[in-house]
């Protein structure tokens, strides 16, 4: 991960699709990984997702596996208008994302969505 210079290097072996490649930070989750400075690694614990699990369950909101990236697909496409460029930070082909991960997100939505700061 490399914050000045704005990306997170995602290596080919541990990419699901084995493709290398850079994902943008954007400035929200900037803010949220200068909470917990790391320099490489992974930046959630193993069980990550027990724990969304348990929270989803407490809060009476059903979770869905990938969630947030399915989220991030819907949200980033409607930021940049440009489906080639998220399936290549993705990391998909664009019939894949438009198959699995768009939903009908307006920009203003987007911008919401990327503005979730830490207080």
């Amino acid at each position: 991960m490399d914050l000045h210079a704005g990306y997170i290097k995602i290596a080919w072996d541990i990419a699901k699709t084995r493709q290398r490649r850079l994902v943008p930070i954007s400035d929200n989750l900037r803010a949220w990984l200068l909470l917990h400075p790391k320099r490489e690694g992974k930046i959630t614990p193993d069980n990550h997702r027990r724990g969304i699990t348990r929270c989803s369950k407490q809060a009476g909101v059903p979770w869905k596996s990938n969630a947030l990236r399915h989220s991030f697909g819907s949200y980033r496409i409607a930021e940049v208008q440009d489906a080639a460029k998220v399936s290549l930070e993705m990391g998909n082909s664009p019939a894949m994302l438009f198959k699995h991960y768009r939903e009908l997100v307006t920009p203003e939505q987007a911008r919401a969505w990327f503005g979730i700061m830490p207080v």
